[in-house]
């Protein structure tokens, strides 16, 4: 088991690094991060790395600093919290000063907007594979199937919220719990009824 120290530093690295090579934002960053900490590391389970991003996904802000703060938390509490957003936030920082310079400069040129457009599409197979990932693990049973569906629908076709479809998501979750908790037939019941 790493020491603090090491654990900070490592924190440290592996978001700088992700964050200086991963465009497209936070959701590009799930399939490396959950390599780096999942099955390299191991230090979280699956299921760790899924709760975290629904957490991440429900609170407001950049998805990149609420991943660092989430998974730095609970790598190496406050400190990893700080560490790993700190590593998030220095590449693109020092990316924007730099290319703030220049912008003006690469405006309009075909060259740079071809480039972005390719860009673009590598971030779509990411983000895409990400998606693939997760659902992998969470989607298992009808519940979860028509859940997602109904869901996806809903933001695809009446635009709704995706805050709200957090809150009918997890309503939708308790009130699955607690009726298959009321359904399940019990060892008493089973003996009353001849079975």
């Amino acid at each position: 088991m790493p020491d603090r120290g090491s654990r900070l530093w490592s924190l440290f690295k592996i978001f700088f690094v992700l964050s200086a090579v991963t465009l497209g934002g936070g959701l590009a960053m799930l399939p490396p991060l959950h390599r780096e900490f999942v099955e390299r590391r191991r230090w979280l389970s699956d299921e760790d790395m899924v709760d975290t991003v629904a957490i991440m996904q429900a609170m407001p802000g950049i998805i990149a600093m609420n991943m660092g703060v989430l998974l730095g938390y609970r790598i190496a509490g406050v400190a990893g919290a700080f560490i790993a957003v700190l590593g998030s936030l220095l590449p693109p920082f020092l990316a924007i000063v730099l290319l703030a310079t220049i912008f003006m400069a690469l405006q309009g040129n075909p060259v740079v907007e071809q480039a972005f457009l390719g860009v673009r599409a590598a971030v779509c197979a990411l983000i895409l594979l990400a998606v693939i990932k997760l659902c992998r693990q969470i989607i298992k049973g009808p519940f979860e199937i028509i859940l997602s569906i109904l869901c996806f629908a809903a933001l695809v076709f009446a635009n709704v919220n995706a805050v709200w479809m957090i809150v009918f998501g997890a309503f939708a979750g308790f009130v699955w719990f607690f009726s298959k908790k009321r359904i399940k037939p019990t060892g008493d019941s089973c003996k009353e009824c001849g079975q």
